[in-house]
């Protein structure tokens, strides 16, 4: 073995070389020199590389014979209480804390965990929680409805735990959802479909293409739907049949909810009817009347995507003294724009009323007023008609 002697004492370097300054072995002889100033130079003298890193101080003494460089650097190591990492053939000394992992060991090592709280400005804490256990199945958290805050202990993973938080608790778009319910009759369905094809907006007439006369609507006892632009006179016209006894309105009611989640509207009777058990006599009720039920999805380009849901139950004939229902059922998913009103027809039924005619004036003078009546029993069919107007709310966040 070619050998080399390094001798180092009080400062004063002596160097018997006796070989070239790449040889494999070297006698280290060194007392109480600074780390930055002997390690490069030994490794100078044997044709290494080594990076000292700038925390790491000190003075090193070693006396070592036939010594190799990876002898004489891990010795440094191990006298200075640092760590000793190898890459491409360089020696890095580095402080402990400072200390690189490969890949394979930075996967497998544990990460730091915190807990942290988050106030949820626009979802609930609950829903948002289960969400997140479905995300990260591991993560531990805390859910409290009172201030709608959650509470989770999850390990560094580059913001995407946070990214998730905001996602979820993205604002809501908010819809308004605008009905009119109404009973017409069919004698008014002529009326209705001439005011139907135009629409007045803005004091300009505009021709309506695409639609249909309301007198096709129910032409069977299917549900129809049907769809046009504006309805800004639809309740002055519903106003004006009711007034002249063509429509029944039922109900105009309005209600907001934000996308996807189910807006409701309910409006009938309950019907009692006695029940004998064992002698004993009670009474109980069958629920009639109308259903509507719209789930608002928000598209491109301002369309609305619509669920419908629609029951319509009505008595029907005295079945062992209990009252019949007669059940009609529509579900439907629909595309309108922005402020486009949809209208659902078909549910019809037979409808008995009273027909009074009477010669104006003479007609009204009491007793008298009896031979310049007429009344008679008329049966007319009646269709329910339910208008739908979606409009999608601006919101401000503040």
């Amino acid at each position: 073995m070619i050998k080399q002697t390094f001798l180092v004492w009080a400062r004063v370097w002596t160097c018997v070389l006796l070989a070239s300054s790449s040889a494999s072995a070297m006698d280290i002889m060194i007392d109480r020199q600074p780390v930055h100033t002997i390690l490069p130079e030994i490794a100078t003298q044997m044709g290494a590389s080594i990076v000292i890193h700038p925390e790491i101080e000190g003075l090193l003494s070693l006396s070592i014979i036939d010594a190799t460089w990876d002898v004489v650097v891990s010795s440094a190591a191990l006298q200075l209480g640092v760590d000793l990492i190898w890459q491409d053939n360089i020696a890095l000394l580095l402080p402990k804390r400072e200390k690189p992992v490969d890949e394979k060991t930075a996967k497998n090592a544990p990460k730091d965990c915190k807990p942290t709280l988050w106030t949820l400005k626009h979802a609930r804490a609950e829903e948002v929680g289960k969400q997140i256990i479905a995300f990260f199945s591991k993560t531990k958290l805390i859910v409290d409805k009172r201030t709608n805050s959650i509470a989770a202990k999850y390990c560094l993973d580059d913001g995407v735990f946070e990214q998730t938080i905001a996602w979820l608790d993205a604002p809501v778009r908010q819809i308004e959802i605008q009905a009119h319910i109404a009973q017409v009759h069919r004698s008014a369905q002529k009326t209705l479909g001439v005011n139907w094809q135009t629409v007045i907006e803005d004091g300009t007439r505009q021709a309506l293409t695409g639609m249909v006369n309301l007198n096709a609507i129910g032409a069977t006892s299917s549900l129809a739907v049907e769809t046009t632009r504006g309805s800004s006179r639809l309740s002055l016209l519903l106003d004006a049949l009711e007034t002249d006894g063509f429509a029944n309105v039922i109900s105009k009611p309005k209600i907001v909810t934000a996308e996807g989640q189910s807006a409701r509207i309910e409006s009938g009777t309950e019907i009692p009817y006695q029940v004998q058990h064992d002698d004993v006599t009670t009474v109980e009720f069958r629920q009639a009347g109308l259903m509507l039920e719209v789930t608002p999805i928000v598209k491109e380009q301002g369309v609305l995507r619509l669920d419908l849901n629609i029951h319509q139950d009505s008595v029907g004939e005295m079945v062992n003294g209990v009252p019949s229902l007669e059940t009609n059922r529509l579900n439907t998913q629909v595309e309108v724009k922005d402020g486009e009103t949809l209208v659902l027809g078909g549910i019809f039924r037979q409808e008995k009323f009273e027909n009074i005619s009477k010669v104006p004036v003479f007609g009204d003078l009491p007793v008298l007023g009896a031979l310049f009546r007429h009344r008679s029993d008329k049966t007319e069919k009646v269709e329910l008609l339910v208008f739908i107007t979606p409009k999608l709310l601006q919101m401000t966040i503040k």
